[in-house]
């Protein structure tokens, strides 16, 4: 019966939230952290998502996992991978062996395109994968999506635990 009554929950939570969303009545802005050695590379991202999100930016991996570790960490990550003394793949590992920022989605956004280097991202725990010169409706439409999913994972998650 307990069984029966979460589904019945969480099948009503979902309704809602679709429901918002359609309606378009979302009072947060979700916040994405860009991590980019190249400020003009930022300043493109940055310029695509800023109507919709707030927008924080880091130039190092190690500046972003200072970021991340603030009380106000990002709900997704976009992260470039060729970056001077810690690149993108040295970044994924730090903050999917930490359980405050692992469950962060990250979505890389690199010059490398080649399948191997697609297929690193995502063994290393990637949701995403956007290879650069980027196109802003793809951009848009899969940091909207991955912020989404985290959300109802996130909700899932905290009613099966209460």
């Amino acid at each position: 019966m307990r069984s029966r009554s979460l589904k019945i929950s969480l099948i009503s939570n979902l309704i809602n939230i679709i429901k918002l969303r359609e309606d378009s009545v979302i009072n947060f802005k979700s916040s994405v952290l860009i991590v980019d050695d190249e400020v003009s590379n930022i300043d493109v991202l940055a310029g695509i998502l800023s109507s919709d999100y707030k927008v924080k930016a880091a130039k190092s991996g190690k500046r972003a996992l200072e970021i991340v570790q603030s009380k106000d960490k990002p709900d997704i990550i976009l992260l470039d991978i060729m970056m001077p003394d810690m690149d993108g793949y040295q970044v994924i590992q730090e903050l999917k062996a930490n359980p405050f920022t692992a469950s962060i989605p990250v979505i890389f956004v690199s010059a490398k395109s080649e399948i191997e280097d697609e297929t690193k991202g995502f063994e290393l725990g990637a949701v995403d994968y956007i290879s650069k010169p980027v196109s802003p409706p793809i951009v848009k439409a899969r940091v909207k999506t991955h912020i989404e999913l985290s959300h109802l994972i996130h909700m899932i998650s905290s009613q099966r635990e209460g």
